[in-house]
């Protein structure tokens, strides 16, 4: 069994049972270590009319993306004809800030190796192996895997995104892997094989696949803003990691459309952008609408062209009506199947024949100004008004005195959660041992949220009328954030405070609801968006990609219960955890109870935990169904080995 396979289960048990301690499984560095500035204006913003498009029709689309619960949108960007037509952001987003891509970076790799193969070093029919003749592979078929297996996705390799946070030596990794089925023969999406795609480019150049893409790509395209993860051998991450604005994704989606070419200079080739474009491997229709092209989704039965990103980033292209549209979200979802881009498609993609009117030019207006207003988690106090506030003589902000009773210094009880999403956090391998205590302060008019994390001090303002920026960073890992701050009654009357930490850059939000107790106690519901949800799509994956893996979820389901994994990682997104106030009497006793009340559950994890630790141990040599050498079928004697070892464990345990 590969170690990275099982460090991916260590670590997956790790984040759903562990309530303390560090759970990373594989030294950690810093990634995203800087901020991002403002990008700067390129389309010229027009009104849709000039395109023939009705106002009312956009008007209509916003409302419906805001009235679909599963679409959690960020930013907005439509461009017909080279022309910005529609453009929104939620609160403490912005079109020119940069945003984490995820996925939509593929697209980007791809451009790069079309690039190479224009300038005539590189061809689609190269040998991995002849690439790279220095590092050993295991499987005889992985000889066979060509560059072009590697752009559509049909390298067979089960190295995948997993591996990403669970082992250091990723080209070692993905060249000793045996084949799921031979190169060419089948579709398996996996960002290691955009990942290879950057190795071969900075082999192929002497150079980083950031400063090549700045003399090819974002230098013509006037893309000063952007920021590129790097991965543990020194290469950016190729499949994910890019940071671009709105506005830049706009400008490479445009320049696609355009058949290469932006402002007169050609970027990539005709035959290029045809190639890339066309489709070259089939999908499953459990995936979406679109088939796979290379690093490129394109329309099963349409022209339309997808950079898709998980948890809900796009570009979505239109040669029909020559519209691109950029989208960034926070949404439970992996690929393309989103919810908010069917939307888009069904107002946007159709034959449109509008009866324009400019009467509905300041509704949409409007619109843009409050997209997503009636979304808000946190909801902003109305600034003061009158000749007084307007004189300044008072202040349009003055301090919510609800806040009064939550001031004072808080101890927390023992935990691993950060202020960092846990999306992020594990995503970055960068786990800290925890919040240990927290502050509220008023300054003035303001309300200042100070706490201790992993060792280290923060302090930030929190807003109560919009939200207040910082810079918080952890370990060396920097992030904007947008704060602000909520004091309400709940349903039932009693009092809540929130707290909404937005990170523009990033498809995650944090979210920290309290409320008080008897003898100072806090207890604090922490949340995030996106949420477990998208972890569960996940799992339900992971039978189909590994039948041990699906043995273990089913040895742990058996024991504890149908959707045990599933529940337990909805624990870790939503943690609840309890505070005392440092001047209570009773902040000992409370925090004591608290405590133990854990430590009860963590010796049942300590058990979960023994179980899976030792099903691996004693599934070695297991055949794993998905890495048998082609031409053997899976034998009954394995499968009899691993429903015996089953058996062996439940024994176990009642004894």
């Amino acid at each position: 069994m590969d170690k990275w396979f099982k460090r991916t289960v260590e670590l997956l048990t790790s984040i759903s049972f562990n309530k303390d301690g560090d759970r990373s499984v594989i030294p950690y560095y810093p990634q995203k270590t800087v901020i991002s500035g403002d990008e700067e204006r390129y389309f010229r913003r027009t009104i849709p009319e000039s395109f023939g498009i009705s106002s009312k029709r956009l008007y209509n689309m916003l409302c419906e993306l805001e009235a679909e619960h599963r679409a959690n949108i960020h930013n907005l960007l439509i461009i017909a004809g080279g022309e910005v037509i529609c453009e929104c952001s939620r609160d403490g987003y912005g079109t020119n800030t940069w945003h984490l891509s995820h996925s939509m970076s593929k697209t980007v790799t791809g451009m790069a190796i079309g690039m190479l193969c224009d300038d005539g070093l590189l061809s689609v029919n190269d040998k991995l192996v002849k690439l790279f003749p220095e590092v050993p592979y295991k499987d005889k078929r992985f000889a066979q895997i060509t560059v072009e297996h590697l752009l559509a996705m049909q390298s067979g390799v089960p190295f995948a995104e997993a591996g990403a946070v669970t082992e250091t030596s990723w080209t070692e990794a993905f060249f000793a892997s045996g084949l799921k089925y031979t190169p060419g023969t089948s579709f398996t999406y996996n960002s290691m094989n955009s990942y290879i795609l950057a190795r071969i480019v900075t082999r192929i150049t002497g150079r980083s696949l950031t400063d090549f893409l700045e003399e090819r790509l974002f230098g013509p395209l006037k893309i000063k803003n952007y920021f590129w993860e790097i991965g543990p051998e020194g290469v950016e991450k190729g499949g994910w990691g890019l940071f671009l604005s709105p506005e830049s994704w706009g400008k490479i989606g445009w320049m696609l459309l355009e058949g290469g070419v932006f402002e007169g200079q050609r970027i990539l080739s005709e035959e290029w952008c045809e190639r890339s474009t066309t489709m070259h491997a089939e999908a499953p229709m459990a995936d979406g609408d679109f088939n796979y092209a290379y690093q490129i989704w394109v329309g099963r039965s349409s022209e339309e062209i997808l950079f898709n990103g998980m948890l809900g980033q796009n570009v979505w292209l239109c040669p029909k009506n020559n519209i691109v549209a950029v989208i960034n979200s926070g949404n439970n979802e992996l690929f393309q199947l989103s919810p908010a881009m069917d939307i888009i498609r069904k107002y946007l993609g159709c034959d449109i024949e509008d009866g324009l009117s400019r009467q509905d030019i300041r509704a949409l207006h409007e619109r843009e100004a409050h997209f997503f207003d009636s979304r808000k988690w946190v909801r902003p106090l109305e600034k003061k008004r009158g000749l007084l506030y307007f004189l300044h003589l008072r202040s349009r902000f003055a301090y919510d005195e609800r806040w009064s009773a939550l001031e004072g210094e808080y101890l927390m009880m023992k935990n691993n959660v950060s202020i960092l999403p846990l999306f992020v956090v594990s995503m970055q391998n960068n786990f800290k041992a925890g919040i240990e205590r927290f502050s509220f302060e008023r300054v003035g008019e303001e309300l200042i949220f100070s706490f201790v994390e992993g060792g280290e001090a923060y302090s930030v303002e929190v807003g109560l009328y919009e939200y207040r920026r910082c810079v918080l960073e952890f370990r060396g890992e920097k992030y904007i954030a947008e704060v602000m701050g909520e004091a309400l009654l709940d349903a039932v009357g009693e009092e809540e405070y929130r707290i909404e930490f937005v990170f523009p850059e990033m498809p995650n939000t944090r979210m920290i609801k309290m409320k008080r107790g008897e003898d100072g106690r806090l207890d604090i519901e922490f949340s995030e968006v996106p949420n477990n949800a998208i972890v569960d799509k996940l799992l339900s994956r992971v039978p189909h990609t590994s039948s041990i893996a699906g043995f273990a979820i089913d040895l742990l389901e058996r024991r504890f219960g149908e959707s045990f994994i599933e529940k337990k990682v909805e624990e870790v997104f939503t943690p609840r955890l309890v505070a005392a106030r440092a001047d209570s009497e009773c902040r000992e006793g409370i925090l004591a109870k608290a405590n133990a009340e854990a430590a009860v559950e963590s010796s049942a994890v300590k058990f979960v935990r023994a179980i899976v630790d030792r099903f691996f141990k004693e599934s070695v040599g297991i055949p794993e169904v998905n890495a048998i050498p082609e031409g053997m079928e899976q034998s009954g004697d394995s499968e009899g080995k691993r429903r015996g070892l089953l058996s062996r464990l439940f024994s176990k345990k009642k004894k």
